[in-house]
């Protein structure tokens, strides 16, 4: 009873330590994409500041509107992880005038719109980041030392060297730290957590340089420990996430002795392998608790969404044991699995398991398993430009060599930029395919050479007028002519259902709010340019843009007030700002059919002004085009808007 008390009582520091009092350790690693190389590897913002959208902002660096856009944008949305003086790590006003004045013409051309939030006069005019970082000199080796904290003198290694990644400058700081944990030591959740603990608060010196934690020795940890967490009501803490770890620096001595045994679980008796090692990765230690564990994967499996499934999990927790030791999960194998699994998983709702992430594992055991370490693997696609497309699995190299989807989305900023602005839709498609191209099953999906010739006829002239030539990677002919996608190919079909669901998967809610299927149908019938009755990759593309135009107006002036946000007034003026001109019985019509408590939400604003579109260009489709350079109607557009509405 009095360890388990001290376990609540550490778990109660534990939460104060991390929940943002103790300055070090609320830093987490910057991972967006668009922000790797302005300078600075931290933030207390990952997924952005409140009142910005990381996926908006994201859009407005792709355009590549401005040379310093990404350092303003970065910096507003996930900043700097700083100390002291905040203002340091801010940009200036004047770099963001400057970004500014050079952006909105081109974002207006992209139906983008500048962030209502951010404005340049609340930045500072002095002490202030103006520019791209000046190029750092890597600091000296430094000096290691004995380890004096009484918690890790008896780690593997005996040396360390300070700061370590959470801050503390001196061994008697860290080991302060690390004795918040001591209770959870002693109930041995996991034996992994004392040397992963470790090697974070007193890591490893080599070479007169800090050893990053481990990855694998992290998900150990989490595994054995995170339940019991749980179930006190703390969860694992942000500062010590384990990926935003490695395993470059995950060595054999760090992993504990366990025993093979011959295979008796029921679920993995048929693979072709007998010996089994155990505890796993998860700390599984005994056969029944490890079959126990892979129970919720059997309706999965039954269905058989990928062949490689059932292999991969049976890898995870039942792995193989070579000369007394256990191999390590193939990543190809997992690869191949998540591939085939996950867009199933998603239809219902599931997202593939983060403790089964696939990049934690190698390829090092893949042929004891039964694959080639030479296949090359799916991963999901993170270039911002290429998201929401009918595929969302890559493989890398790309075709243009490219060896990751950084080094990509890299060298395809200035082309994707131009295109963005001066080139249709259908162009940027032609892009992810060869910059980000489908990858099923391990294999690439290339276009189609006439697809390329399409996209090149539809947009060399524009750029050639602002002085760009085609690229020379892009020669249609090295492109082939069969076994590839061809344009038609791209085009998945969308019902009013799978708009939904793309668009709140999208992040095109408020508070929570979706919109409703009724509201999906009104924007379905807008964008549904040949009248199918569903919607092509394109002309979501387009829907997509549309929403999010209306979303970022209703979120920056009304969304703070409540669920029924806009006030019978503001609807007017609304109507009035899109160009809308009803007379009162029209909009007193629109008012009754869309308000509810006396105000418009959000659903309700997307509809009111989808169904105002969508009649307004009916008329437009039926005013004749005479040859005396003049249009007739035998009514006018206000007396239609108020027959349809009315």
């Amino acid at each position: 009873m009095k360890l388990l008390f001290s376990v609540v009582l550490c778990m109660h520091v534990f939460q104060q330590v991390h929940s943002g009092n103790y300055d070090s350790s609320s830093c987490k690693p910057l991972t967006t994409n668009f922000c790797q190389s302005v300078g600075y590897k931290t933030t207390r913002y990952p997924n952005g500041v409140t009142g910005f959208s990381v996926h908006q902002i994201g859009q407005i660096v792709q355009t590549g509107c401005s040379p310093h856009v990404n350092i303003l944008m970065c910096r507003v949305v996930v900043p700097e992880c700083g100390s002291g003086d905040e203002s340091r790590v801010k940009p200036c006003r004047a770099l963001c005038e400057k970004v500014k004045k050079d952006c909105e013409p081109i974002l207006r051309t992209k139906r983008l719109t500048w962030p209502v939030t951010l404005r340049c006069e609340s930045l500072p005019l002095t002490d202030c980041v103006q520019g791209p970082p000046a190029p750092v000199t890597q600091a000296p080796p430094g000096t290691c030392q004995k380890i004096t904290v009484p918690v890790c003198e008896d780690v593997s290694y005996a040396n360390t060297i300070l700061p370590n990644i959470l801050g503390h400058k001196s061994q008697q700081e860290a080991g302060v730290a690390i004795n918040q944990f001591l209770p959870l030591i002693k109930v041995e959740c996991s034996p992994h957590l004392k040397p992963f603990l470790c090697s974070v608060y007193t890591p490893k010196c080599v070479l007169g340089r800090p050893q990053a934690p481990c990855r694998t020795l992290c998900e150990k940890a989490r595994s054995g420990c995170g339940t019991l967490m749980s179930s006190f009501g703390f969860p694992w803490p942000e500062s010590l996430k384990c990926e935003s770890f490695t395993t470059e620096s995950c060595e054999e001595s760090s992993l504990v002795l366990g025993t093979c045994q011959t295979m008796t679980a029921p679920f993995c008796k048929d693979m072709s392998y007998t010996e089994v090692f155990l505890p796993n990765i998860f700390a599984h230690k005994t056969q029944a608790e490890a079959n126990l564990a892979l129970d919720h994967f059997t309706p999965l499996v039954q269905l058989e969404c990928s062949a490689h499934l059932k292999p991969f999990l049976c890898s995870v927790y039942f792995p193989k044991c070579v000369f007394g030791k256990g191999l390590t999960p193939c990543r190809t194998l997992c690869e191949k699995a998540r591939s085939g699994c996950e867009p199933l998983m998603n239809r219902f709702g599931l997202n593939w398991p983060e403790n089964l992430k696939c990049e934690q594992f190698t390829t090092e055991s893949c042929e004891q398993y039964g694959m080639r370490s030479s296949e090359r693997m799916c991963e999901p696609i993170t270039i911002p430009m290429c998201q929401g497309l009918s595929y969302n699995q890559t493989i890398v190299p790309n075709l243009l060599g490219h060896t990751s989807q950084r080094e990509a989305v890299m060298k395809m900023s200035f082309i994707s930029s131009i295109v963005q602005t001066v080139c249709s839709a259908d162009i940027q498609l032609f892009l992810c395919r060869v910059y980000a191209p489908e990858c099923v099953e391990g294999q690439v999906l290339r276009p189609c050479r006439s697809f390329c010739e399409k996209a090149r006829r539809n947009c060399e002239s524009f750029m050639n007028n602002f002085g760009v030539s085609w690229p020379n990677e892009l020669q249609c002919h090295a492109f082939p002519e069969e076994s590839c996608i061809s344009e038609e190919n791209t085009k998945e079909m969308l019902r009013d259902k799978e708009v939904l669901a793309k668009l709140n998967a999208g992040g095109y809610t408020v508070r929570g709010e979706s919109l409703t299927l009724m509201t999906a149908h009104l924007l379905l019938v807008l964008m549904d340019a040949d009248k199918s009755g569903d919607l092509d990759v394109v002309e979501f593309f387009k829907l997509e843009h549309y929403v999010a135009a209306i979303r970022r107006e209703y979120v920056g002036n009304y969304e703070s007030r409540g669920p029924s946000a806009v006030t019978q007034t503001q609807m007017k003026k609304v109507v009035a700002s899109h160009d809308f001109n009803l007379d009162e019985a029209t909009f007193r019509a629109l008012w009754l059919e869309y308000s509810s408590n006396g105000g418009v939400n959000y659903d309700s604003y997307v509809a009111a002004l989808t169904k105002l579109k969508i009649l307004k260009d009916r008329f437009q489709a039926h005013l004749l085009n005479l040859s005396c350079d003049c249009r007739v109607a035998s009514f006018s557009f206000n007396q239609f808007m108020k027959a349809a509405i009315i």
